[in-house]
């Protein structure tokens, strides 16, 4: 049964493998995930299993669509594919001397690289070379699919889950800090996300290890589809890892496919071009196909289409197509041949002939606008309402709209897509995703284009060309901007605000894209389409229905509602898309009917129902202007305003969560809205309701400096402290790390000597953040700089360092405890009391030893003035704590400087009675050498010896007696080792006794 905890995830796992486990192979000498037939066995892989039985790590990894592209791919036709293991070139890089290099499968759009990758993936066993053991890993780009399955952090979530499944043992470490962080934050997922720059670094560091023991073979498809800087970035990385291993590693291989531009890496050892190699794979798939059609078979027409496809899989699958349709009409050979040559030998032109035979236009096109633009492909039950609603109808009953002609049936919408999009569109098959052994979740298909060329077509040309001429919708977007201008702005603020207004945002945007100069047609395009998707979200959230629902079930809203959560989760995405690209977002006051909130709070109501756990969840009491003012929409907040002035609305009002529509905005860096905001009155110390911060703070939290410069010129309070715990703007820029943010403040005469509700001043924060710690949470770590040049900065600048907090905890002793070496120099050169101690009577020293920060310690121990013997409350000194938590190594650094062995805690106990007990004959020798009685005695007169023989110590009892050790010692009751270890059958230490002459007392 899924975990009833909303925050836990389900299990979610490969539809094909019935076991209920993601699939990889694995054979006597390969591992491999990702193996796109789906019906392999299942291997967990060698090393260390993960300690626990119930700790899932690889399944906080795993997303729903993680194997869903390799899936999707069409099975190479028979014959096809075979080429590249024995190709000079793949052979090489399989084979070559060092163990490590990079191949670059390069091509067309549409050359067939992905069937090509899944074909060799199919059997890996083939490739030459493979090595006994060796992991084989893989990931399918999709910039068609979900975000997880286009972006980097898709790629490494997948190779993690695939490592952890079959290697933990090497990662242990990743795990630990994973475990942490569940612990103290929440699940993954839910409490928390990855950052993008974590997981690399993490990589970065675990496949060294991993490379102890296992070859490892890494296949990454479509690299393309992640976008040009983040494909670039992602070649750098991994060109980086290859450069790094030592020459000692097991061998790593990575190949890539791509398209042949952009170059991601000029210097590629190795590279295949696709074209160059498989024509004879294309006459075969173009004969195979072709078969069925005796006519068509044994004419010239398969060879016609093997010649003019010129290496692109996807031209010659759209014209045999094409040829069978003609065949099947009855058209004569010479009539076929001749539409093959009408055939423009250009993808882009082959699809904008499709394009101009669509006959139903207007409908194809916001089609075409729904697949381009989605969030995340749409279902097909979510893709009929979104078909189905129409924002220029008045339709407000979900009921109303269903008289459109779009077939309930699945079968029915298929045929009715295909049909729109002249085949450039498909379906894909309904996926059968299992959250647990007893919950199935079985989805209908997913629309997405046939290739990721054809949806850059449609971006770049088709859209444009489907709606008719892009200057008609300039004029009526200008017109609009125009209309209302005059109707919202009232003319006695044209002095104050004309530069703000409605009409000039429009024209800067359009400007600004590119779009009044003729640069920038396409950016206008996409952002016609995102207004309409956005009002399509918004029309259907308006419906009667939904207003009256009062489920607060979330399966249960999405079965009665199949475009809820895409409508609620999206229209915002799809509003600040459309005002990015220059559109204007005025009219969105007509849904919300001016400042009144209703439909505001219906949206947020069924968020936090749909998806509570979201970063981008709204809080309740959210208003409209929290929400234009957070994705800085600045165009809406202009209109809002005027209304909202008009009306008398709070634009300091703030949300359950505390938070002001400045607040948002400088957190978001939204410039121009905060300008606006402060134009029209609102209140830079204006704090929210629970820590109290001013939006001086969020712009500080999140490290925009030009922000903190803004509203500092605007008159923000740089000594506001908050609620929690009376941190100033200096202070939460010492925490976060932000450097350049610090100097501002302190250029700006920001108090350095503030004490807060802790007693902790600012240096001490600064030094908190001094080192990346792994287990904290993202925001504290995420900027990448190094917090010692800011703790320097602080103590350059007149920091004072003696503070102590209401503990009695100093800065150096924070910083021992912690392990900050470079803090504690620059503490102890600062003339910090080395000899402080805490409430517990606890030094630095000490509570580096306690720690085991061997650096530190030696230090410490370095400076004049140390004491090696200082005894907290309870008798203990470092030496004590060392031993106690087995530090060998820190117990024998302190013992060579002259640390008191006879120190006894309020227990009456000296080390060495505790390191007998414990059976430490290694620390036992140490502290005989360095003086430590034989006869010491605890508070119940046991010695060394009987505590020895009392936890059946042999080997301590050995060196005891060895030393000198009294065998007849009593306690204070009377019992001797003999004794002991006859009533608790003790054998083999009785004999050694009585061989030594012992008695029982």
């Amino acid at each position: 049964m899924m975990n009833s905890d909303p925050q836990v995830p389900g299990v979610w796992e490969h539809p094909e493998t019935p076991t209920g486990h993601p699939s990889y192979t694995a054979h006597d000498r390969v591992s491999q995930y990702n193996a796109p037939a789906g019906s392999q066995n299942i291997s967990k892989g060698s090393g260390n299993q993960f300690p626990g039985a119930t700790f899932q790590a690889p399944v906080y990894f795993a997303f729903p669509e993680m194997n869903s592209r390799s899936n999707d791919i069409d099975d190479a036709a028979n014959g096809t594919c075979e080429w590249l293991l024995r190709h000079e070139i793949f052979t090489s890089w399989a084979s070559c001397d060092h163990g490590r290099g990079l191949l670059w499968i390069k091509g067309k759009p549409g050359s067939g690289k992905s069937t090509l990758l899944r074909h060799v993936l199919g059997d890996v066993m083939r490739i030459p070379d493979i090595g006994e053991g060796a992991l084989v890993l893989s990931f399918f780009f999709h910039g068609r699919g979900s975000e997880l399955q286009k972006t980097p952090l898709g790629l490494f979530q997948s190779l993690f889950h695939q490592l952890l499944r079959q290697v933990p043992g090497p990662l242990m470490d990743f795990v630990h800090t994973f475990q942490q962080r569940c612990e103290t934050i929440g699940n993954s997922g839910g409490k928390w996300q990855w950052h993008p720059r974590e997981l690399p670094r993490f990589l970065r560091s675990s496949l060294p290890k991993v490379l102890e023991t296992h070859q490892v073979w890494l296949f990454i498809d479509a690299l393309d589809e992640c976008g040009q800087e983040k494909a670039i970035e992602l070649v750098r990385e991994f060109k980086s890892l290859l450069e790094g291993l030592s020459s000692t590693s097991s061998h790593f291989r990575i190949c890539f496919t791509c398209r042949q531009y952009p170059i991601l890496d000029p210097a590629c050892p190795f590279e295949i071009c696709l074209e160059d190699a498989n024509r004879r794979d294309i006459s075969t798939y173009v004969r195979s196909q072709l078969s069925a059609s005796r006519m068509l078979r044994e004419s010239t027409i398969p060879s016609l289409i093997t010649k003019r496809a010129e290496g692109v899989f996807m031209w010659a699958r759209l014209v045999v197509e094409k040829a069978l349709r003609l065949d099947n009409d009855g058209e004569a050979l010479k009539r076929i041949e001749e539409a093959i040559y009408d055939v423009p030998p250009d993808l882009d032109e082959l699809y904008l002939g499709l394009v101009r035979s669509m006959d139903r236009r207007s409908t194809s096109l916001k089609l075409m606008q729904w697949v381009c633009f989605a969030t995340r492909p749409l279902s097909l039950d979510e893709l009929r309402w979104a078909m189905l609603v129409d924002p220029d109808c008045p339709q407000r009953l979900l009921y109303e709209c269903q008289v459109g002609d779009y077939p309930s049936d699945h079968d029915g919408m298929t045929r009715r897509v295909q049909t729109l999009s002249c085949g450039l569109v498909e379906v894909t098959s309904p996926v059968l995703w299992r959250l647990s052994c007893r919950e199935e979740c079985i989805g209908s298909g997913r629309v997405q284009f046939i290739h990721q060329s054809v949806k850059d077509f449609f971006v770049e040309k088709g859209l444009s060309a489907l709606g008719g001429s892009l200057s008609t919708h300039l004029s009526t977007v200008l017109w609009l901007a125009a209309v209302v201008f005059l109707h919202y702005f009232p003319w006695k603020l044209l002095s104050r605000h004309a530069f703000q207004s409605p009409a000039v945002f429009a024209m800067s945007a359009f400007w600004q894209n590119g779009v009044l100069t003729g640069a920038g047609k396409s950016n206008l395009v996409v952002g016609i389409a995102h207004h309409r998707l956005s009002r399509i979200c918004l029309s259907y959230l308006t419906m009667e229905e939904i207003g009256r629902s009062r489920s607060y079930e979330p399966a249960h809203l999405k079965t009665s509602f199949p475009f809820l959560h895409y409508a609620t989760t999206s229209w915002v995405v799809h509003m600040k898309q459309s005002h990015a690209s220059g559109v204007l977002q005025e009219d969105i006051l007509e849904y919300f009917a001016g400042p009144s909130n209703t439909l505001v709070e219906r949206w947020v109501h069924n968020y936090r129902i749909l998806e509570k756990y979201s970063r981008d969840c709204p809080s309740h009491q959210t208003s409209l202007i929290h929400v234009v003012s957070r994705y800085g929409v600045a165009g809406a907040l202009w209109a809002f305003l005027v209304r909202a002035d008009q009306a008398g609305t709070d634009i300091d009002g703030v949300d359950l969560s505390g938070r002001t529509p400045l607040s948002w905005a400088a957190e978001r860096g939204h410039e121009a809205i905060i300008n606006l905001l402060l134009d029209w009155g609102a209140s830079t110390e204006a704090p929210g309701m629970k820590r109290r911060q001013t939006p001086l703070f969020y712009a500080i939290w999140s490290g925009r400096e030009a922000i903190v410069r803004l509203l500092l010129d605007r008159g923000a309070n740089i000594e506001a402290q908050d609620k929690t715990l009376g941190r100033t703007p200096l202070c939460c820029a010492a925490w976060s790390g932000h450097k350049a943010i610090i100097e501002l403040l302190l250029d700006r005469d920001a108090d350095t000597e503030t004490v807060y509700i802790d007693g902790r001043s600012l240096v001490w924060w600064a030094a908190e953040r001094e080192v990346f710690l792994d287990g904290r949470p993202p925001l504290w770590w995420a900027v990448e700089k190094g917090y010692e040049a800011i703790f320097k900065l602080l103590l350059d600048r007149g920091a004072y360092t003696e503070i102590a907090d209401m503990e009695g905890r100093t800065l150096i002793w924070w910083a021992a405890e912690k392990g900050r070496e470079a803090v504690v120099e620059l503490l102890l050169d600062a003339g910090a009391d080395i000899e402080t101690a805490d409430a517990e009577g606890r030094t630095p020293l000490w509570w580096a030893a306690e720690r085991g920060h061997e650096a530190v310690v030696k230090l410490l121990l370095g400076r004049d003035g140390i004491s090696v013997n200082t005894q907290d409350k309870y008798g203990w000194t470092p030496l004590s704590w060392a031993l106690f938590h087995e530090r060998e190594a820190m117990f024998q650094l302190l013992l060579s400087k002259d640390s008191t062995v006879e120190v006894k805690d309020n227990n009456g106990q000296a080390l060495l009675l505790w390191a007998a007990e414990n059976g430490h004959d290694v620390v036992v020798e140490a502290l005989l050498e360095k003086g430590a009685s034989l006869e010491s005695r605890d508070k119940d007169g046991r010695t060394p010896l009987l505590l020895a023989v009392m936890n059946r110590r042999e080997a301590v009892m050995k060196q005891l007696l060895e030393k000198g050790a009294d065998i007849e010692a009593k306690s204070n009751y009377g019992i001797t080792p003999l004794f002991w270890a006859r009533v608790f059958e003790h054998d083999v230490i009785v004999q050694q006794l009585i061989d030594r002459a012992a008695t029982l007392g």
